[in-house]
């Protein structure tokens, strides 16, 4: 009997060591890697960008209604300035959470894959991101987001945050012209794996980012150089746009509110339809609908009309489409802001260049509005859209990119607040005497981040509150 417990304990000892020795090497779950591939955060974070902009309830009712380009006829608080703090909240949450954190974290892997490409895109994902947060709130944390442990980042200065971002597009190019790692195209929802496209992605966006703060800082020697280099978007297929699909929860976000959700009291506003109309502009039937008689009647802003739900012109059906794509920036917003520079002088080629962008710019819009190109030279040969001062051009190239910014309600409020043009007076029964400025600071930088969250508001004109400029506004 002892000679047999022996054997046993001989026998279970080597059976352990067995089992132990190599352990890592044989008991890995291909199904469950310990670290996903870079390219697999592609996809994700473009969608919640999208969604996070797209969110009715974020670019309709605090940016499409504060361009004046929608008017609710009930329901209509946000349009009259009184926003919900747990929709602030939440875009605060989303862009940091879910897509600055992922993309970081698709950097990092990317470094380990020797993947000079996915870092490229990521540092572009990260500065629209940032570029968005900073715009719609004022200072954010920038240069501590991301820091192990921090639970508490520091604020940046808009200035600091804006040359954080656009040192993360120089770096960005750099690394994309090296062209060197794989981006599947099943992975990348924009460009399906096009670098080049990506390259003109990162060079138009820095373009813009310098464009919004030209009011603050001499950018000129800057944009003149990306003009130079001739690698900007230069046709509709080089706008960065995401797909969505036919049906939730992939579809795109307005759609999913207005016809899927039946909210039915999102409206064009009378400004919007009143300047189509008055411009003799083909967009108007695509941008708007008519109402029950028949016409186009926008609401005005602020005004509630709740029994008379069908005597307003409803966004137009192209707009109300599951697969209206959700546009990061867009070949004729990039025509438009080149025309801007060079009416202003900040690049070469002064009124003549600036008029030719200028009709390029409305020309990409007409034709992502699906105008007909008989529609479209006929439009482009009409006399009202001739401008032949600096004075005359500011105007017109501002409201034809407003016209073309219909559907992106955040950045359509962001380039209004930037320009001024068109001229646009407070919602009725505002409970503040201007358009916003700026969105409040999510509750939890009030809670939690308190002493940082005290420290931004006090270089704020008015503190934390709707009326305060950002920097680049003053």
């Amino acid at each position: 009997m002892k000679n047999v417990k022996l054997i046993f304990i001989l026998f279970t000892s080597l059976l352990l060591q067995n089992c132990t020795s190599n352990f890592e090497e044989v008991n890995v779950d291909p199904n469950n890697p310990t670290e996903v591939p870079a390219h697999l955060f592609l996809g994700n974070i473009v969608r919640v960008n999208q969604n996070a902009i797209y969110d009715t309830f974020v670019g309709g009712d605090m940016g499409l209604c504060w361009a004046q380009h929608w008017s609710k006829v009930q329901y209509n608080d946000e349009e009259k300035y009184l926003p919900r703090r747990g929709v602030i909240d939440g875009i605060w949450d989303q862009l940091y959470a879910d897509v600055i954190s992922d993309a970081k974290s698709m950097y990092t892997i990317a470094d380990k894959e020797g993947n000079n490409n996915l870092k490229g895109i990521s540092l572009i994902l990260q500065a629209n991101a940032f570029q968005i947060l900073t715009d719609i709130y004022g200072p954010v944390p920038f240069s501590e987001v991301g820091q192990a442990g921090n639970l508490k980042p520091k604020f940046d200065s808009q200035e600091d945050v804006y040359t954080g971002i656009i040192n993360y597009l120089t770096q960005a190019e750099q690394l994309l012209a090296l062209n060197q790692g794989e981006v599947p195209s099943t992975s990348d929802l924009i460009y399906g794996g096009d670098i080049s496209k990506w390259r003109k992605l990162g060079n138009s966006l820095k373009f813009k980012v310098l464009m919004r703060i030209s009011n603050k800082v001499n950018v000129s020697a800057s944009l003149q150089a990306l003009v130079n280099d001739a690698n900007l978007m230069d046709s509709n297929e080089d706008s960065a746009q995401l797909i969505y699909l036919a049906a939730q929860p992939d579809a795109n976000p307005i759609y999913e509110t207005i016809i899927f959700g039946n909210r039915a009291e999102f409206k064009n506003s009378s400004v919007l339809v009143d300047k189509l109309t008055t411009l003799n502009d083909p967009r108007r039937p695509i941008i708007s609908q008519t109402n029950s008689s028949g016409q186009y009647v926008g609401n005005i802003p602020g005004q509630e009309n709740t029994s008379n739900y069908n005597g307003f012109s409803s966004p137009g059906t192209f707009y109300l489409s599951p697969t209206l794509p959700g546009v990061i920036l867009s070949h004729s917003q990039v025509k438009f802001l080149l025309a801007e520079a060079a009416n202003r002088g900040l690049i070469s080629g002064g009124q003549t260049a600036a008029f030719n962008y200028y009709l390029e710019g409305i020309e990409a819009s007409l034709v992502f509005n699906g105008v007909p190109q008989t529609e479209i030279d006929a439009y482009l040969a009409l006399p009202s859209l001739v401008f032949t001062t600096q004075a005359d051009g500011k105007v017109k190239i501002g409201e034809q990119n407003w016209i073309a910014l219909y559907g992106q309600g955040v950045e359509a409020w962001t380039e209004w607040r930037r320009t001024g043009v068109p001229a646009l007076s407070p919602a009725l029964n505002a409970a503040i005497p201007s358009i916003p400025k700026r969105y409040y600071y999510p509750t939890y930088s009030i809670n939690i981040n308190r002493d940082n969250y005290l420290a931004a508001i006090a270089t704020l004109s008015n503190g934390d509150e709707l009326t305060s400029s950002v920097w680049w506004m003053n």
